[in-house]
């Protein structure tokens, strides 16, 4: 998986023999008393780099559902869509996103193409 990541003092994120990427143990840990549920250590995992694969540039391109008039880009219909359906299924997490849904937003799609990046080498 991914060829763009480098193992050279990689502080936060390590490559498994496996293929599959995930946070450091030290950087984790930094972090594990704020995470709200059971995923302490996540990692991407070949699976889930198929379906990034699969749909990201789709996402990128704009489906069907994608209305340019109301979204203005395919990012933002994902990351508004995204965040819609996760708060109507979890509305305990709304509290957890303090920032605007635009910055949050835009930090989601940056994750999602850094992993699409760091996956397609």
């Amino acid at each position: 998986m991914g060829g763009a990541v480098s193992v050279e003092n990689a502080e936060i994120i390590y490559v498994a023999e496996d293929g599959s990427i995930g946070l450091t143990e030290p950087f984790a840990a930094r972090f594990e008393n704020d995470m709200p549920f059971d995923i302490k250590r996540p990692v991407v995992t070949r699976k889930h780099e198929t379906l990034i694969k699969e749909n990201w540039s789709a996402i990128c391109q704009g489906t069907s559902a994608f209305d340019a008039v109301k979204h203005l880009t395919p990012t933002k219909f994902f990351y508004r869509t995204f965040y819609n359906i996760l708060f109507e299924m979890a509305p305990s997490l709304r509290p957890i996103f303090r920032s605007s849904m635009t910055v949050q937003g835009k930090s989601l799609a940056g994750i999602i193409k850094t992993l699409a990046t760091v996956i397609n080498g």
